[in-house]
């Protein structure tokens, strides 16, 4: 079988491993959703990179991309 392929956005965005200066990671960007998703990990999407379903569309609280925004919390 083998893994989903890679969303051609999270590559325009260089969507990666986040900094130690947790202020600049996914889990404090303005875009971050929570869904209520029926079994499916923790719900975190990116507005962005889209709302879906797939775990194509998840989004880690430690990563970053270019679009990052903090929020002030």
């Amino acid at each position: 079988m083998g893994a989903l392929p890679r969303l051609k956005k999270k590559d325009e965005l260089r969507y990666r491993k986040g900094s130690t200066n947790e202020t600049r990671n996914c889990q404090y960007c303005t875009n971050l959703r929570t869904l209520e998703i029926a079994n499916v990990d923790n719900g975190k999407r990116c507005l962005i990179m889209g709302l879906k379903t797939s775990a194509r569309y998840r989004v880690r609280p430690d990563y970053t991309c270019d679009a990052q925004e903090y929020n002030g919390r």
